[in-house]
């Protein structure tokens, strides 16, 4: 099983039930070991900032977990324009079934559908290689 450390960014206020299912999720159905560094907190607090670039330094992706209102989450671009600073990969999950509007400006979108999350993350490891 292979390890890579992903950085989950999304609505703090309104879609903690999607990143809870994210990772409930991976145990099952990814065969890599998804670690999360997701922030325990919203923004901005006063060193709100500084944890995310810390914690997105540390990961081998970020993943924007879309809801209906992540396009407008202030934390969620500030998470996005983080890791471009820090060349990291970015890509969106969208719920199946769902009409959500992603984060303008991140061209790699998917459907929640473990198949191309995990392409995707094999991607990225083999990149780190």
């Amino acid at each position: 099983m292979s390890g890579i450390s992903i950085f989950v960014s999304f609505e703090f206020d309104k879609d903690v039930d999607l990143k809870n299912n994210f990772y409930r999720q991976a145990r099952d159905h990814s065969p890599h070991r998804v670690r999360d560094f997701s922030l325990r907190e919203a923004y901005p607090t006063n060193s709100w900032k500084d944890r995310a670039r810390s914690a997105i330094r540390e990961c081998d992706a970020v993943i924007v977990l879309v809801g209906p209102d992540t396009h407008n989450a202030p934390g969620v671009r500030t998470e996005v324009e983080i890791a471009r600073l820090l060349s990291k990969p970015v890509f969106q999950v969208i719920p199946k079934g769902r009409p959500y509007s992603g984060v303008a400006g991140i061209e790699d979108r998917m459907r929640w559908n473990w198949k191309l999350i995990n392409k995707r993350l094999d991607e990225i490891l083999a990149s780190r290689s």
